[in-house]
């Protein structure tokens, strides 16, 4: 039971620390300043909706895509631990990692209606790391059947929060402002960097103990 929890817990931790829906809340609040709180509840419903979709899509199909391709998933766990870090790393510096939004795609999807869709969903929320992430806890070889459950759970989880983050970003933003959302940033990116680690080293040996 303890390590159910454990377990469930770590999966919603690094989830909701690459999903980073904090992070998102200036990026959020610059694109729908001009809308009325209802337009902005549907662009926050469509992006988290989108989001689920495709952390889930990928999270169920990705073991397939492995198998055509050839690929273990011990090798795409080192991958992914790399890309984690690098997302890590963008968060310590309190920027937006580019594995997710430039500028200039933000910039090009300011004048857009479906910006729930993009960029809001996806990259800002569903990017690589948030989706790669998912593949790992839920793929492993070590993931048990009810550790699979446990981490559908916890995306269902990390999603409401991320709903309801975003719900009040407003709020939350004039109350944290830019420096508050960067120092959060910042913290989640430093737990995040310690699960990419854990990514890798655990995935050089799996690699070096089946040598």
């Amino acid at each position: 039971m303890a390590a159910s929890i454990f377990f469930f817990v770590t999966v919603v931790v690094a989830v909701f620390s690459v999903l980073n829906p904090i992070g998102a809340i200036p990026t959020l609040v610059a694109l729908t300043e001009s809308f009325p709180k209802s337009e902005r509840l549907k662009v926050i419903t469509k992006s988290v909706m989108v989001a689920s979709g495709m952390i889930i899509g990928f999270m169920l199909v990705g073991v397939y895509i492995f198998t055509v391709l050839g690929i273990d998933i011990t090798d795409f766990k080192i991958a992914g631990g790399i890309l984690l870090f690098k997302v890590a790393f963008d968060m310590l510096q309190g920027k937006t990692s580019n594995t997710k939004l430039t500028q200039q795609e933000k910039e090009e999807y300011m004048d857009k209606d479906a910006i729930g869709i993009v960029p809001i969903g996806t990259p800002l929320l569903a990017g690589p790391g948030s989706i790669t992430t998912a593949i790992i806890y839920f793929n492993s070889k070590s993931t048990t059947l009810p550790e699979k459950f446990l981490t559908l759970a916890a995306i269902f989880v990390v999603m409401v929060m991320s709903y309801l983050i975003l719900r009040y970003s407003v709020g939350l933003f004039d109350r944290l402002g830019k420096t508050g959302s960067l120092l959060i940033s910042r913290i989640m990116g430093l737990l995040l960097a310690s699960i990419a680690v854990d990514f890798i080293a655990t995935g050089i040996i799996t690699i070096a103990s089946s040598v």
